[in-house]
């Protein structure tokens, strides 16, 4: 619940603010269908729909007030007479400082967990080893970017004893930003890969935006501790470089403050992982699907270690884990047949990640790549594209499909692969793959969040 001192706070201007005569709004939303009495409702404009315009509906519903911008508050007040409104230059601004005034209430741990591939899922896994000794918040799903993280951190409540944050970022100080809100005692940085490269420009680029992060909790008078990932070389060069002084570190081929190995792979390919810490050691299967998991569980360890979980109960953690949030590596067989969704993100790092993983896999039948764009990676597209193409080809795969005006590149670099084709509609794709597939054959998507590729998977599974 979120305290009306809290708003008063707010660096806004309140219009009959003295008619709220209760201490907590039940709590905040900025969508205008999940409204109800004594709710805090927050218009904020986006590039599709603009919560302004449903004002009348969100008071016909009993909210108790609304945050709005002070340009539309100036030219409909007539409209609203008597209604109880936070009038501020810019509502998604004033999300993250109420955020922050909530948060500064607590005094409880918050983890922030930054990276190129694999934020969603070791999020979910730190928060699930955590949930062994804490009560712990985190971002539902990917809701970590300059509104998803406010609305989060508003959902914590006396029970709470733990946040664990995901940090999402496409552009430049974006991180500092969410930092700023946040002010993290502890961060985590998976790793740096080829993401965003339209923003970014290149992996020195990504390195800067991501590492901000351990930037922001090296200038806290060296009282922020980063976690990190010395398998990663960017976080071993910036740890040449920068020395935080309070560092907790993880690997498989570095002596860390944890240690991990890798042991094998189970039956349905989950990984099996050796783990070392303070002369202890444990073997532990991860319930999640494939070669991302082995390095994301590992994270996971090492972040419960050091907040004073036990092996066993990482262990029993990592083996029980049931992803929620997380749409990564979704696996399901139908009829014989393996269907691997991994078509919620992707850039060129996290697609020869799952290559990897799929090189690794005995499959009974064929396995069938199929591939839709890579976006946001600018002047890099066409090249990352060919390459991608160029590496389906030298690691020895035979069955490629792809779509998208980008993936045409992956096509044209796979040039000379047994069966390699190029689809103009995802409809012409999906009639493809119904008449080419058999049981025993696996199949592997990928493509950035925007192609929707799940559509396809979808009717896949449906008519298999």
């Amino acid at each position: 619940m979120i305290s009306t001192r809290d708003i008063l706070k707010l660096n806004s201007k309140k219009i009959n603010f003295e008619k709220i005569n209760f201490k907590n709004f039940l709590y905040v939303s900025i969508d205008s269908r999940d409204i109800r009495k004594n709710v805090l409702f927050i218009a904020i404009k986006g590039e599709i729909t603009d919560g302004h315009n449903y004002l009348s509906d969100v008071f016909k519903k009993g909210a108790a007030a609304a945050i709005v911008n002070e340009n539309w508050y100036n030219k409909n007040k007539n409209k609203f007479k008597g209604k109880v409104f936070i009038v501020v230059k810019e509502t998604i601004k004033s999300l993250g400082e109420l955020a922050k005034i909530h948060l500064q209430r607590f005094t409880i741990p918050v983890l922030f967990v930054g990276g190129s591939n694999g934020k969603t899922t070791t999020k979910d896994l730190i928060a699930s080893v955590l949930s062994k000794g804490y009560n712990v918040l985190k971002n539902e799903g990917n809701l970590n970017n300059h509104i998803g993280l406010p609305l989060t951190i508003l959902k914590l409540d006396s029970y709470h004893n733990m946040c664990v944050l995901e940090a999402g970022s496409n552009h430049f100080n974006e991180i500092k930003y969410l930092c700023e809100i946040v002010e993290p005692g502890y961060g985590l940085v998976t790793n740096i890969g080829r993401e965003h490269l339209e923003f970014f420009r290149n992996l020195d680029g990504v390195a800067k935006e991501e590492f901000s992060l351990f930037d922001y909790l090296i200038k806290k008078n060296n009282q922020g501790l980063c976690l990190m990932n010395f398998d990663d070389a960017c976080t071993r060069k910036y740890f040449a470089k920068k020395k935080p002084l309070r560092c907790f570190s993880y690997s498989y081929n570095f002596e860390t403050d944890v240690k991990a190995k890798f042991v094998k792979y189970t039956e349905n390919f989950e990984p099996v992982i050796q783990l070392k810490y303070n002369g202890k050691t444990i073997v532990t299967r991860v319930s999640t699907f494939g070669k991302h998991s082995v390095y994301n569980a590992l994270a996971a360890a090492a972040a419960g270690l050091y907040f004073g979980i036990s092996l066993n109960q990482i262990k029993s953690s990592l083996e029980n884990y049931e992803p929620a949030s997380s749409k990564r590596m979704e696996t399901e067989r139908k009829n014989g047949l393996l269907i691997i969704n991994d078509a919620y993100n992707s850039n060129p790092d996290s697609v020869k990640l799952g290559l990897e993983t799929l090189m690794e896999y005995k499959a009974k039948g064929k396995i069938h790549i199929v591939l839709a764009d890579m976006l946001e990676l600018g002047k890099s597209s066409r090249k990352e594209h060919f390459e991608t193409g160029k590496l389906i080809k030298k690691m020895k795969f035979e069955n490629l499909c792809t779509f998208g005006n980008e993936a045409k590149n992956v096509f044209i670099g796979a040039k000379g692969l047994k069966n390699n084709f190029y689809f103009e509609t995802k409809e012409d794709l999906t009639n493809y793959l119904l008449n080419i597939l058999i049981k025993g054959d696996v199949i592997y998507f990928k493509g950035s969040r925007g192609m929707k590729l799940e559509e396809v998977v979808g009717k896949i599974s449906s008519g298999f």
